[in-house]
């Protein structure tokens, strides 16, 4: 949205298709065209077997030694998806038009559909990479990923922290441009707030899975009623640890202190925000290495004027500063958590000095108009088109996003 509002013509190629809800908010939010690649062959044969064909007549050489490149060294237990995107690759190729460059969004399936595009008809790619697509299951050090990677004409990472774990990456061999553009926020979006509410609420949000580490600050909220804090807390959000988090706050005896909520949307997480005294967020590294970096609704709390505290990770460490603009623990420490909690609760000068600067923070480094355009540059520069004109050329650059 933002890219769009800055001038850029976008094609955007989705991997996935999305619920009915999440196609509306798409409708009614972007003005460019989003093409839904088939998820499974059979359902769309048709289109598959155009594809195949229109590519086979226009590219008949990196049709072939691209798809030579997919089925080789494959076990058959990972050549039916390799093949199913393949077609979508050809899919894309087929339909993308004029395009004259590839951005993907996460350095997993959508890179390997954008260098796969590369070898069929020579068109250069970029990426943007994120959390999950480097450090679940140590992809950061893989072979695999170096490869992907490798042809890009610049990658994109949103911390210094996997900016230099992308450097290492390629120790052996000169890497491609690696540049840091943190993910913004949308300023007017999250307006500071004007009034600290009255209520001790605690607001945490995201997806529930291990490296968010809500079992942490279940556990934290146990100690905190132990001690006698008067508090609620809210938990956003969906995924696979649900049921377990339901239980484990049952265990604990915290049904009158804490409660899941569920998936909901962005304008209603922005109403629990303005009414949180304080957001937590205690991140983890997961068994599989999964980990974030920055994550979006710290930023967001920050920038509406809720004080916050985290953990100390890489990534983390670059968006706040210990006792300047939020509050920092240890990562899987639900005592020094619960106590940092219970201290901020208590201390209205402390989150005012804290909010303040957070949203600061925010101005400073994390606005979405100004760090996007960091990236309308690089894209300008990739098809060679001053961003000037991009306007009144009408150029189409598609997106690749899951």
């Amino acid at each position: 949205m933002e890219l769009e509002r800055q001038g850029v013509d976008l094609r955007i190629f989705s991997l996935k298709h999305p619920t009915g809800e999440e196609a509306d908010s798409a409708d009614r939010c972007m003005r460019s065209p989003v093409i839904y690649l088939p998820e499974r062959v059979f359902r769309e044969p048709a289109r598959v077997f155009r594809s195949q064909l229109g590519v086979i007549l226009r590219h008949p050489r990196g049709y072939f030694r691209t798809l030579l490149h997919v089925i080789g060294g494959r076990d058959l237990s990972h050549l039916g998806r390799g093949l199913r995107r393949f077609c979508q690759t050809c899919c894309l190729v087929h339909e993308m038009g004029e395009a004259a460059h590839l951005h993907a969004h996460f350095a997993n399936d959508p890179t390997r559909l954008a260098s796969w595009a590369r070898m069929i008809c020579g068109i250069s790619y970029s990426v943007t990479t994120h959390a999950k697509d480097l450090y679940q299951d140590e992809r950061i050090g893989s072979p695999g990923l170096r490869y992907k990677l490798s042809h890009a004409g610049f990658i994109v990472a949103n911390s210094d922290f996997s900016a230099a774990g992308l450097r290492d990456l390629f120790q052996e061999t000169p890497p491609p441009k690696i540049v840091t553009i943190r993910n913004g926020v949308d300023l007017p979006a999250f307006p500071l707030r004007t009034d600290e509410p009255s209520e001790p609420c605690i607001v945490s949000a995201g997806r529930l899975v291990e490296k968010k580490g809500f079992a942490d600050l279940i556990k934290a909220c146990q100690l905190l009623k132990q001690s006698g804090q008067q508090f609620q807390c809210e938990i956003i959000g969906s995924g696979p640890l649900r049921d377990s988090l339901r239980d484990q706050i049952a265990t604990l005896g915290l049904k009158g202190n804490v409660a899941l909520h569920g998936q909901m949307s962005q304008q209603k997480l922005r109403e629990h925000l303005r009414r949180a005294l304080v957001f937590a967020l205690p991140c983890v590294v997961a068994a599989n290495g999964d980990r974030d970096l920055l994550p979006n609704v710290l930023k967001e709390a920050m920038a509406t004027g809720v004080p916050v505290v985290s953990t100390r990770l890489g990534g983390i460490e670059e968006l706040i500063t210990d006792q300047e603009s939020g509050l920092l623990v240890q990562p899987g420490d639900p005592k020094g958590l619960a106590e940092t909690l219970g201290r901020l609760l208590i201390d209205g000068a402390l989150r005012s000095r804290l909010a303040a600067q957070a949203r600061k923070v925010i101005e400073e480094d994390f606005d979405l108009q100004i760090n996007f355009a960091k990236l309308r540059v690089l894209l300008m520069e990739a098809v060679g088109k001053p961003s000037e004109f991009l306007g009144a050329t009408g150029l189409s650059q598609p997106a690749l996003r899951t």
